[in-house]
């Protein structure tokens, strides 16, 4: 199995899972706002949308057709994720489209599309920077094209998913033990701690709905996400790299945008502002670069 098609099964596995969570599925999809990306409110009316690297579960493309997009062609490796996706996207009817494409190789014509829309997708390419030009070729004068992607792994918690993933790879028991976590066994280690600390010092109620609420299945799947992915380039991008990719394809209005992540039921939700704040002192000590969220227009 190629790196690609091991990619693409082992995020269609974690995307089926959030299709069948309602609340989670929610929270993914209130992602995408006309305030995220600082436009008008009746901005995707009458838009073509390209949603490239949708997922199994297009959550992306599912709030761009809320937003009244004109069409939206949700886009990814192979076929085997369309039923997922067809599910989620059906009750737009023929504003969605369904397209098996690779980023490498687009087989749009240049010029295509008014607002074009590749989150999460870059990093887990051969090729990256080809990737972003094969965007920036389909999308038409005026038009946007958004992006995020990994950047540089010089904050603590990026150095440390980076020796849980080398681990991942070369430990079968931890192996094992992350492809089989689930919330169900993690609530049962977190009950067993619980009444250990019930025995030897006391523990109230308010400490045990305190510790319990920092992990759901939506937690479960992140630490799933960042480990399980094989991946060419492993949080080593920066910022100015990023925007450089912007200059060179002849974009202006070149922005890094961020936003509070809501909707969090887990610990996350503690690390909202530093999301938001990425360049806070506290934000750069833990991740670095962050999360580059970039977005241009084309000339």
């Amino acid at each position: 199995m190629s790196i690609k098609e091991e990619t693409r099964k082992v995020f269609d596995e974690h995307h089926r899972e959030q299709a069948n969570d309602t609340k989670l599925f929610k929270r993914l999809t209130s992602l995408i706002s006309t305030e995220y990306f600082q436009v008008d409110d009746d901005f995707f009316k009458n838009k073509k949308v390209l949603d490239m690297g949708c997922g199994s579960n297009a959550n992306a493309s599912y709030a761009f057709l809320e937003l009244e997009a004109k069409q939206v062609v949700s886009a990814d490796l192979g076929n085997k994720w369309m039923p997922c996706a067809y599910e989620k996207l059906a009750k737009f009817k023929d504003r969605s489209v369904l397209d098996s494409q690779n980023v490498l190789s687009l087989t749009y014509s240049d010029n295509t599309f008014d607002f074009v829309h590749c989150a999460g997708v870059l990093h887990h390419t051969t090729d990256p920077e080809g990737g972003f030009k094969e965007l920036a070729r389909v999308t038409k004068p005026k038009g946007i094209v958004f992006i995020t992607i990994m950047a540089n792994g010089k904050g603590i918690i990026y150095e440390w998913i980076n020796l849980l993933r080398t681990k991942y790879k070369e430990d079968k028991e931890f192996r094992e033990l992350v492809d089989n976590l689930t919330i169900e066994k993690l609530n049962k280690n977190i009950d067993w701690l619980l009444a250990e600390k019930e025995q030897y010092e006391g523990c109230t109620d308010e400490e045990r709905t305190f510790v319990k609420s920092l992990f759901n299945n939506d937690f479960v799947l992140t630490i799933k996400d960042r480990l399980q992915a094989p991946t060419y380039h492993a949080f080593d991008f920066t910022e100015e790299q990023i925007r450089k990719w912007f200059e060179d394809a002849g974009f202006k209005d070149i922005k890094r945008i961020t936003r509070y992540t809501k909707g969090f039921e887990n610990m996350r939700k503690y690390l909202a502002p530093l999301y938001y704040h990425y360049q806070h002192p506290l934000a750069k000590l833990l991740f670095g670069d962050g999360y580059v969220q970039m977005m241009g227009v084309k000339k």
